[in-house]
């Protein structure tokens, strides 16, 4: 999977389990990010430098954990409040021929519409149902990322 800017989603598993633990071997993951969802639609942000739209998620500080930073990043980003993110999975991604950087993936279930922030880096949302197409501008990294999110989800449905 590739976008147009040279990125490219180089591997993505699956956790079982909510331990981080152990998981990441040598590589240390660089980024959080968050598929908040509420009903069947996922929230997405526009972010101002990569002028796309994508998920709320960013790097993580010096000493931080995984979740300590989705928790940071989605509050800054959105406004939305959230102690408790359920770890879903680790994607690997290049972009431009660079190493490649491993990001954890959170996912929260939200019951009511949240009341959303703009920040300097989303400055604007959209609720999207995966099973659409994607459109321009939507990152297709993201929706990769998404839409293999929301496979467990329902596969553990069954």
């Amino acid at each position: 999977m590739f976008d147009d800017r040279g990125g490219s989603l180089v591997s993505f598993a699956r956790l079982d389990d909510n331990l981080l633990e152990g998981l990441y071997g040598p590589a240390r993951p660089v980024c959080s990010l968050v598929v908040v969802e509420l009903g069947q639609r996922v929230l997405l942000g526009f972010n101002v430098a990569r002028q796309q739209w994508e998920l709320p998620g960013g790097s993580l500080k010096m000493g931080e954990s995984a979740h300590e930073a989705a928790i940071r990043e989605l509050e800054e980003e959105t406004g939305i409040r959230a102690d408790r993110l359920s770890p879903v999975a680790r994607a690997e991604f290049s972009f431009s021929g660079e190493a490649t950087s491993l990001a954890v993936v959170f996912a929260v279930v939200l019951d009511s519409d949240p009341n959303l922030v703009e920040s300097d880096e989303l400055n604007n949302f959209h609720w999207w149902v995966p099973t659409e197409e994607l459109w321009e501008g939507l990152s297709p990294l993201d929706a990769e990322v998404i839409r293999r999110c929301l496979r467990r989800a329902s596969d553990d449905a069954e």
